[in-house]
Order: C-alpha cells, then sequence, then structure tokens
C-alpha cells in the first residue's frame, strides 16, 4: 500500500511540475474555419479579432441569435478569418485555436471572447505566452505545444495570408463582414446585426444583395456603442 501511494505522489509531482500532457496528436485547422453546411446557399464571413471590443459585442450579443436562427438551420455557412489587428497577441491566439482542430476551433474563440480583458492585460504587461498557455491548457494543449503552435510556419502564414487579402479587398477594421462577397457595413455595431439579417434572407429567396456606403474607419476597431477610449 506504501508503495502505491509514493509511486501514486511521485505521478502527481510530476504532473504538477511538468504540466499537463497535452494531445497526442495535433492536427491544424487547413483553410477557412467556418459553421455550418459547407455547401449552404449563403456565406457569412467575419473578419475579426478576439482581442477587439466590437468583434466581443458581437460575438456575445448577435452570434448566439445568427447561430440558433440560421445556421444551425443549415441556412449558411459561417466563416470566421483571423484578421490581427493587434499584431501578435491575436496571432497567438489564432495558432492556438487552429491548433486545437476543427472540433475546437471556435471554443477557443469563445473563451477567447470570454477572457478577453485578462488577456489583453497579460499582453500589456508582457505575459501574453502564460495566458496563451493558459488558454491551451483548457483545450489538452500543452505547454510545449502552445510554444510549437505559435510558431508553426502553417499558422503564421495563415494570418500573414488573410491580412494580405483583406487589406486587399478593403478590410481595414474588425468586425467586418460579407455576405455572399458583399460587404455589409452599419453607421453603428449595434445595428449591424439587423442590416445583416436583411440582407441573409435577401440572399436565402435569391435577391440580389444592395452594398452599404463604407466609410473610412476613424479608429482601428469598431467600437462597442458607448465604449469611450
Amino acid at each position: 500500500m506504501f508503495l502505491k501511494t509514493l509511486a501514486g505522489a511521485i505521478a502527481a509531482l510530476a504532473l504538477a511540475a511538468c504540466g499537463p500532457a497535452g494531445r497526442a496528436q495535433i492536427v491544424n485547422v487547413e483553410g477557412d474555419a467556418f459553421m455550418g453546411p459547407a455547401d449552404a446557399k449563403v456565406t457569412v464571413i467575419e473578419y475579426g479579432s478576439p482581442t477587439c471590443p466590437g468583434c466581443k459585442f458581437w460575438h456575445d450579443t448577435n452570434l448566439p441569435e445568427m447561430k440558433r436562427d440560421y445556421v444551425d438551420t443549415g441556412k449558411i455557412k459561417f466563416v470566421f478569418r483571423e484578421f490581427a489587428i493587434h499584431g501578435a497577441i491575436d496571432a497567438g491566439i489564432f495558432s492556438v485555436a487552429r491548433c486545437a482542430g476543427k472540433e475546437d476551433y471556435f471554443a477557443v474563440l469563445d473563451e477567447a471572447f470570454a477572457r478577453q480583458r485578462d488577456i489583453v492585460i497579460a499582453s500589456q504587461q508582457g505575459e501574453s505566452i502564460p495566458a496563451l498557455k493558459s488558454l491551451g491548457e483548457k483545450f489538452q494543449l500543452s505547454g510545449a505545444q502552445v510554444d510549437a503552435c505559435l510558431t508553426d510556419k502553417q499558422n503564421v502564414q495563415r494570418v500573414n495570408d488573410v491580412g494580405a487579402y483583406a487589406r486587399q479587398i478593403g478590410v481595414e477594421s474588425t468586425p467586418t463582414f460579407f455576405v455572399n462577397g458583399v460587404e455589409i457595413s452599419a453607421p453603428d455595431l449595434s445595428q449591424q446585426w439587423t442590416l445583416m439579417k436583411t440582407a441573409i434572407d435577401a440572399a436565402l429567396s435569391g435577391q440580389a444583395i444592395a452594398p452599404t456606403p463604407i466609410a473610412p474607419p476613424a479608429e482601428a476597431h469598431e467600437h462597442v456603442p458607448g465604449e469611450q477610449h
């Protein structure tokens, strides 16, 4: 009994010292991460950032309704494209999400939005890596695996490619949305979902989507209504 107890204690000590063992295998997401049918009649694309307050507002306020009424019913394909508007910390979160695989990609984003304030503060204090490792740990990624994800050439290239393409088509702020290739922009983020629903319903019924006038962004990202800087 003593030997069994001692062996268990040593094993627990080793686990505490080394951290979680991590996944047996990492299978990165390839290409666009999406929810809904791959061949849906309507595709909604968001260029977003998990450290952007406006993106969090959209994620917390409107995404659940879109998912319930349009994604889960098979009406649309929703694509999230990783626009690292805040640089390395965004790229790091995206790398963790892509290493978590298709099954956990959006769950990682959900958790990153839930932890947004803490992650941003950690980044500002030079503690980005511990914050990213804590995020990865929730999804069975060891510290060593997170380190590998952050330097994975495929993940780095993905962020660079999305950023270059986004700017090529005029995306300069987050969140930015397209419905079947047409940018849908509201003067205020609180009105964004209403305009998007109109565009989605029009596309589902076979009507042409009327593009909305787009003004140059005044800030690096959209603001939550009432947000002060």
